[in-house]
């Protein structure tokens, strides 16, 4: 199974801000991309196509994917009824990674991904170790039932995570319900979608 493997946080020094609002990431302090040039990089010009990669980078990088599986899932979004841009975030967001993320069973995307390929995770009371595994309404994602897992979820403090209100979360049990399709506020404000919709328009 391929992933990516580099540095994580260099996509925040590129924007400037710190995209996954990680207490201790290095563009809190350098807002600015890496290298010794990177200072006075900060205010140069870029070109359309440049803004259109850039968004489209920290989306895809958002959600920790690979290029090809990030087009994929645009193109799947392409041929679905409604709002192109607006069923391709939601594809990114019922990924069983992301929704292990947003429960608070994994403090970043990261361990999400590593908790779900660890067989961590149950959807509907069966094991599923699969990343990029599609949720649907009525899913229900739970912790698997053993100490190892439920222990991981404990030290990460999940009590207290910010869920988003497309869930419904059962705190005890240690799960959380896919009640409806998340929409735009449920998403980043500096998410750019129209952006990548054009980057792979060309």
């Amino acid at each position: 199974m391929a992933t990516y493997r580099g540095r994580k946080t260099d996509i925040c020094r590129k924007v400037g801000f710190n995209i996954w609002g990680q207490a201790k990431c290095p563009s809190n302090k350098r807002a600015y991309p890496t290298g010794q040039h990177g200072p006075n990089l900060k205010d140069r010009r870029t070109s359309e196509y440049g803004e259109q990669l850039l968004a489209k980078q920290v989306i895809r990088r958002y959600y920790h994917m690979l290029e090809r599986q990030f087009r994929n899932t645009f193109e799947k979004a392409q041929r679905m009824h409604g709002n192109s841009s607006l069923n391709f975030l939601r594809l990114l967001e019922l990924r069983l990674a992301t929704a292990v993320w947003r429960l608070g069973y994994a403090k970043t995307i990261f361990q999400a991904r590593q908790m779900v390929v660890h067989g961590h995770i149950c959807v509907n009371g069966h094991v599923v170790d699969i990343p990029s595994y599609t949720l649907r309404l009525q899913d229900v994602i739970s912790v698997r039932d053993r100490d190892v897992s439920k222990k991981i979820a404990r030290m990460n403090h999940y009590e207290g995570a910010a869920v988003p209100a497309y869930m419904d979360v059962d705190v005890p049990g240690m799960s959380g319900k896919i009640v409806a399709l998340p929409e735009r506020e449920d998403f980043p404000s500096f998410f750019k979608e129209s952006a990548v919709v054009e980057f792979y328009a060309r």
